[in-house]
C-alpha cells in the first residue's frame, strides 16, 4: 500500500476491520511513520472523548422494571383482529345504505312530493310541480 491508501485505511484499521496482511502492513507502516502514527493516535483520542460523552447505561434490575410497566400499561383494548372486523362490518353497512339509498331515494322524493302537493292543494296554494 502507498502512504495515501494507508492513511485513507486508518479508520479502518483501528476499528479492527481490516484483514491480517491489511493489519500487519499499516502496523509496520504506523511504527515508522510519524504523521500516520498522530492521525492513529487522533483517533483513539476521539473514541475516548465519545465514550466518555456518552450517559452511563441503566443498572439492569431498572431496566427490566420499567420493562415490566411498560408491558402491564400497554395491553391493548382490543385485538386487532376485532377492530378489523368491526372495520369491515362498518364498511359494508355504509355500502349497503348507499346501494338502499340509490334505489329508493327517487320513490321516496316522489312520495315527499306527492305529500307537498296534496298538502298544498288542501290549503289552496297551487304548487308548481303537479
Amino acid at each position: 500500500m502507498t502512504h495515501e491508501e494507508i492513511k485513507e485505511s486508518l479508520s479502518d484499521y483501528f476499528d479492527g476491520q481490516l484483514g491480517p496482511a491489511g493489519t500487519v502492513e499499516i502496523s509496520a507502516h504506523v511504527a515508522t511513520c510519524p504523521e500516520c502514527r498522530a492521525e492513529l493516535d487522533a483517533l483513539s483520542a476521539l473514541s475516548a472523548g465519545i465514550k466518555e460523552s456518552l450517559p452511563a447505561p441503566a443498572p439492569a434490575a431498572m431496566k427490566e422494571r420499567l420493562l415490566a410497566r411498560a408491558r402491564q400499561e400497554n395491553k391493548p383494548l382490543f385485538r386487532s383482529a376485532t377492530v378489523l372486523a368491526v372495520a369491515f362490518a362498518a364498511l359494508i353497512l355504509v355500502l349497503m345504505a348507499g346501494v338502499a339509498a340509490k334505489k329508493y331515494m327517487p320513490t321516496l322524493f316522489s312520495s315527499v312530493q306527492g305529500m307537498i302537493n296534496g298538502a298544498a292543494s288542501t290549503l289552496g296554494v297551487s304548487g308548481g310541480n303537479k
